[in-house]
């Protein structure tokens, strides 16, 4: 099997690591200010059985429209040569598995391992309320960003390719009795929760000093965990934060621990070019820029970066593989078209192609189309073919007999005498009402580009950020109100929220009107649970060449 060496028009890196569910690969950036992406290849044989990849489609789409923060986002679902790939917005490392076996680095504390097991508690928690399955919890499948947040990875893939197996979590196996006419959703919900409690245990372990108030609680959270649930658990948790460092919130040990874990995402290693230089024959030259294959030729997938601005037609069923491309459907049911698109969509429900027919293993077309997204087919240009000799560092030599010497003093004198042919006055009219028809084009399309150009940014003079004077009590919320002094135009002002808790609002928009010289925005915080918490939010202004931020706290007190 050949191994590919882009995916999606995006470069393979030399990084790789296997998993149970197939092989997963950095894609490093096409272009200049592009991000690095993740891509699992998943292994042909989980999805040889029929119905698979619906499955795995219907289940991506149903994740990506939750958008919950706690997963390894899915930006696309791509089929290409054969091989189908899960494209992840970030490369899945370091895991926290790279975490714990790092023993150069530095060392997170209790505070990071709360962090995790709340998040991780909570993003299986919500995938649960959603009604949706989630693939197995472990070290291995639990990514550290370089903020410090835990995200869940193969949580799609686990779903539909996994079992409910016990799932090992370092070294132990979280083994879960339960009886065999158990429904299916609970036996997997038992192992999840059974390898959370095995993971408290393990970071309390490593990260927790022996004896203290917070591996006492990361013990007990365990045991909370197997005998009454995870959701009591994680307010179990929640509650005991007072035995965590003051500072855990930052996580500042975590986000140092996962820098040190994380892999280098170069390009792979050409092998060097052997060259076989016969005697008494010059060597054969070498091409150090080899004509790429067709399938590298391929442009990148379209992924819409803003899922709010694209129509939602998420609500149409979208849990096939294929397709039909020609319109005759009646037709193409029972032999798909191999230019379908995979119907999955990516973290984006605008992208999601029209109702396809359902193609099982016995309806698979002859020939595949090497690339095939989600998102549709991806556009080609077709290049011209280049004749030989041309583009290539060589001279391009043309052979013939030339003019010959005794035309040339003919061509010379008919150059020099032969008088120009006036234009007729009908050319001459065509020529000035061409000339007037460019003009009043161009005019008109300069004024409709004044009137529809968009109108520059105000600049912002001052932020400030006003928080509630007094205390917050049980399950209120906090109104924090960002105040943004400008200059008086009109014109976008973009901007974001940054909780204290890890929680990142995404750049916002507010229209500022002509005239008006403050800007009002608003973040409300719903705090729930019984303590003490201190709240600070961060606001960003974005557009300004110099990003102006201002915060503000709030105290909430429940006993």
């Amino acid at each position: 099997m050949t191994t590919a060496t882009t995916v999606a028009g995006r470069p393979l890196s030399g990084w790789s690591r296997h998993t149970r569910h197939g092989t997963w690969y950095a894609l490093l950036p096409a272009r200049s200010g592009e991000r690095t992406l993740g891509a699992l290849r998943i292994d042909r044989a989980l999805l040889a059985p029929d119905g698979t990849r619906e499955r795995l489609a219907a289940v991506v789409l149903a994740t990506a429209k939750l958008r919950l923060p706690g997963l390894l986002g899915t930006v696309d679902l791509v089929a290409e040569a054969g091989e189908v790939w899960l494209l992840t917005a970030r490369p899945p490392a370091p895991t926290l598995a790279d975490v714990l076996s790092s023993a150069g680095g530095p060392r997170p504390d209790a505070g990071s391992a709360a962090s995790v097991l709340n998040e991780t508690a909570q993003t299986i928690l919500a995938l649960r309320t959603a009604g949706l399955p989630h693939g197995p919890l472990g070290p291995d499948t639990v990514v550290i960003a370089p903020d410090g947040v835990a995200l869940l990875a193969e949580a799609e893939p686990g779903a539909v390719l996994g079992d409910a197996a016990a799932v090992p979590v370092s070294g132990d196996e979280a083994v879960v009795p339960m009886s065999g006419d158990a429904p299916y959703a609970d036996r997997r919900a038992a192992v999840a929760t059974a390898a959370w409690a095995a993971l408290a245990r393990s970071l309390g372990d490593a990260w927790a000093q022996p004896e203290t108030p917070a591996a006492d609680l990361f013990a007990r959270c365990s045991a909370i965990a197997e005998s009454q649930g995870l959701a009591a658990a994680r307010a179990e948790l929640v509650a005991g934060r007072a035995a965590l460092p003051a500072d855990f919130l930052r996580r500042t040990a975590l986000r140092a621990a996962a820098a040190a874990s994380t892999p280098d995402f170069a390009p792979p290693k050409a092998p060097a070019p052997s060259v076989t230089v016969t005697p008494g024959r010059p060597a054969q030259r070498t091409d150090p820029h080899p004509a790429p294959n067709a399938t590298d030729s391929d442009p990148r997938p379209t992924v819409p970066e803003n899922p709010a601005a694209a129509p939602d037609r998420s609500s149409r069923p979208s849990a096939a593989v294929a397709q039909p491309a020609t319109a005759d459907h009646a037709h193409t049911a029972a032999v798909p078209d191999p230019r379908a698109s995979l119907a999955a969509p990516g973290p984006h429900p605008s992208a999601v192609a029209d109702p396809p027919t359902t193609v099982g293993r016995a309806h698979r077309p002859h020939a595949a189309d090497p690339q095939v997204t989600v998102l549709g087919k991806r556009n080609r240009v077709a290049m011209p073919p280049v004749d030989a000799g041309e583009g290539s560092d060589g001279i391009l030599l043309r052979f013939g007999p030339g003019v010959p010497v005794e035309e040339q003093d003919v061509l010379r004198a008919r150059w020099r005498t032969e008088a120009a042919v006036p234009a007729s006055p009908r050319s001459r009219r065509k020529r000035r009402g061409w000339i007037v028809t460019t003009a009043v084009v161009a005019i008109a399309a300069v004024l409709l580009w004044l009137l529809l150009r968009p109108a520059p940014a105000p600049a912002i003079v001052a932020v400030r950020v006003q928080a509630p004077a007094g205390p917050l009590h049980c399950g209120q919320t906090a109104d924090l109100v960002g105040v943004v002094t400008t200059d008086g135009h009109g014109g976008p002002v973009s901007y974001r929220w940054l909780r204290a808790d890890g929680q990142d609002s995404g750049e916002l928009v507010r229209t500022a009107h002509s005239g008006e010289r403050r800007v009002r925005v608003h973040l409300r915080w719903t705090v729930r649970g019984s303590g003490r918490f201190r709240g600070t939010a961060r606001l960003r202004i974005a557009h300004q060449s110099a990003p102006m931020e201002a915060k503000a706290s709030f105290t909430y007190v429940c006993p």
